[in-house]
Order: structure tokens, then C-alpha cells, then sequence
């Protein structure tokens, strides 16, 4: 019970119980709207070039953005009811047939043509989660720094032995990589249509024209290519969805925090054990997405979008040392170097799944 689990952890362990019960009712609600028996259906009333009028409501339990096929029943010789689907809408406004019983819902046509009254309408349960896949070039501006220089002053850390330089002899100016990201349907809470909670996460590589330079064992320099450096960010925010047919155009702000790290492989200058030179960048800032989006399926999506992130220059690093078991040696941090950015246009494309069930 909840009174019994009130230990050193709190109510950690009834708060899982709680979450994994919610889940699993959830996604028995789902699983059982697939089964025929249980399967919502309705009918078509009127039609025009953008919708229809569905013969469902609050009295059934429908909500906003559900999605329904549209389907024509036929019956053949023998005696056998066929469906034939002719595409699917989406739920735009919810009628309350519980006060009036002939009050009708609207649904916006997504794909599918021709339709006309009569027609059924078979709910397709989802429970208004997506998953996104995406490969972008997205802004990382890090300008030249010591250029030309290959004795470049050394960066001041905790323990002297480990100084290092750095140089970077040209501007580097974007990130390549892959982003994944999760969307939760906020329509039934806020009643308002195609309106998404966003969580994203960020991982690419930017090609840096530089150099580390560090202490080597036994005495003297050693030199290493900076060469790709690892960008990642994570943000999190909204974005509300425009749809015309199948098409639909988006807008989504976010809130996003940015890393970059330079770094290099060495040796320890006192015992030449493998260790990695590490000089790392973070900002918080925002990013403000324009897009379109095109359903292959009703579960299945592609998009594009440009994005313009709003960061300021900064040039304020940790200078970090590492063993090979990535254990810290020494650190320095507000370490003095090249200006760094995370402002400007990035771009991206996805595919964009709706996932069928609770986790």
C-alpha cells in the first residue's frame, strides 16, 4: 500500500506502481478500441470540400484530433460486409450530443475523395504520441582563434603539468547530425487543435580547422587535429500544426541548451598513460521553427522546416583532463577561447511516427 511504502526512498516506489498502472490502463483503453467489437463507429451526415459532419460526439467519448477512416460498406452475393477505406479525417470540433442528440462533430478530410453521406466512420486509436527521426545542419560558429600560431599561449589548469593551447586557423560555421524527438498531443487538455508538447535531443559533429597542443611525455610538445568536434543541444518547447489536406504547416518554439567539445587524445607527461585533452562550451538560449509536414499514412509523416536559433557569442570554456576511464585529472573552469555561437539558421528533415501505444 501507499502507507507501507513511506520509507527512506518516500513513496518512490508506489509513485512508479502508480505511473506503470496508469500506462497499462492506458493502454488496455487503446488496445481494446482495436478490437471490432469495441471499435468506435459513426456515420457520415453531411460533407463539404474541406470536411464532414460525423454522427459521433461527447456521448461516444470522442476527442480532439482523433482520427477516423472513412470507410464504404458493401455487401457481396454472399452475404459478406466489405470495407473499403477512402481515407481519413481528423476530429476539428467536438459536438455535445449528450444535450442534443442530433448535434454532429466536425472532422477536417485529411486524404480521400468523393466522399458523400451514408459513408462509416471507424476510429483508428492512437494515443496522440509521436515519434521523430531527423537529419539536419544546424548552427555551431567557431571563429579563428591563435591562428597560424603553433606555439599558442597554454590554458592555466589546476595542475600546471597539463597545460595546453589551442589554435583554430578558420571559422567553422555549422553542425552536421541527427536529432530524435518526442511529441505529446496537449488537444484533449487545452482544447486547442494540433497543439504539441516537444522534447528533443540533438547529436552532430562540427569539422574544426585546428590544432590542440600538449605537454608530451618526457618532456617538449606534442600537436593533435581538433578535426570533428561533438555538438549536441536538448530542447523543449511547442509547436502547433496548420493542416490543409494532408499538407500542414508548422510553427514551434523551444527553449534549448547547446554543447560543444574539442578534444584530443595525449599522453600523461609524467607516466604516458592514454589521456584526452577536453575543452568544452554550453549556452542556453531559444530556437523558433517554420515548417511543412505531409501524412504517407495516418501514422506516418514527412517533413522539412528552417530554424533560426537565438544564442549569444560566448567564449567561455572548461578545460578538462581525462584519464582513459574518463575519470577527471584536472579542470579548469572560464577558460579564455575562441568565440563560439550557436546562432543562426539551421535545417532538418524527419519522419514523424505516431506510436500506437503507451510506453
Amino acid at each position: 500500500s501507499k502507507e507501507k511504502d513511506d520509507d527512506e526512498k518516500g513513496n518512490a516506489d508506489w509513485k512508479a506502481f502508480e505511473d506503470a498502472v496508469e500506462a497499462s490502463c492506458n493502454n488496455i483503453g487503446v488496445e481494446t478500441k482495436r478490437l471490432e467489437e469495441f471499435t468506435l463507429t459513426g456515420g457520415v451526415t453531411e460533407t463539404s470540400a474541406t470536411g464532414l459532419r460525423l454522427s459521433l460526439g461527447t456521448r461516444e467519448g470522442i476527442g480532439l484530433d482523433d482520427t477516423y477512416w472513412i470507410e464504404e460498406m458493401e455487401e457481396t452475393e454472399s452475404g459478406q460486409i466489405i470495407r473499403t477505406k477512402r481515407g481519413f479525417v481528423k476530429i476539428r470540433a467536438v459536438a455535445d450530443n449528450k444535450r442534443n442528440e442530433s448535434a454532429t462533430s466536425y472532422a477536417q478530410i485529411i486524404t480521400g475523395t468523393d466522399y458523400s453521406a451514408g459513408l462509416s466512420a471507424t476510429e483508428l486509436p492512437l494515443p496522440g504520441m509521436n515519434a521523430l527521426f531527423s537529419f539536419g545542419a544546424f548552427p555551431a560558429r567557431v571563429s579563428a582563434f591563435n591562428a597560424g600560431n603553433a606555439n599558442p599561449p597554454q590554458f592555466n589548469l589546476d595542475n600546471a603539468k597539463y597545460n595546453f593551447g589551442v589554435n583554430v586557423n578558420a571559422e567553422s560555421r555549422m553542425a552536421y547530425g541527427a536529432m530524435a524527438a518526442f511529441q505529446a498531443s496537449l488537444a484533449h487538455a487545452t482544447k486547442i487543435s494540433e497543439l504539441w508538447f516537444h522534447l528533443g535531443l540533438n547529436v552532430g559533429v562540427t569539422k574544426v580547422d585546428g590544432m590542440f597542443y600538449l605537454p608530451a611525455s618526457g618532456g617538449g610538445i606534442d600537436s593533435a587535429n581538433i578535426g570533428a568536434s561533438w555538438t549536441g543541444s536538448v530542447n523543449a518547447g511547442l509547436l502547433k500544426k496548420f493542416y490543409f489536406r494532408r499538407y500542414g504547416f508548422i510553427l514551434q518554439a523551444d527553449v534549448k541548451y547547446t554543447l560543444q567539445r574539442m578534444y584530443a587524445g595525449g599522453k600523461d607527461p609524467g607516466d604516458g598513460a592514454d589521456i584526452t585533452y577536453k575543452l568544452t562550451n554550453g549556452a542556453l538560449g531559444f530556437d523558433a521553427r517554420a515548417g511543412l509536414e505531409t501524412y504517407l499514412t495516418p501514422t506516418l509523416s514527412f517533413g522539412l522546416a528552417a530554424e533560426f536559433n537565438f544564442f549569444g557569442s560566448s567564449n567561455a570554456y572548461t578545460a578538462l583532463v581525462s584519464d582513459k576511464s574518463n575519470n577527471d585529472i584536472t579542470k579548469k573552469t572560464d577558460i579564455a577561447g575562441p568565440d563560439l555561437t550557436y546562432g543562426g539558421l539551421g535545417y532538418y528533415v524527419w519522419i514523424n511516427y505516431s506510436i500506437p501505444s503507451f510506453f
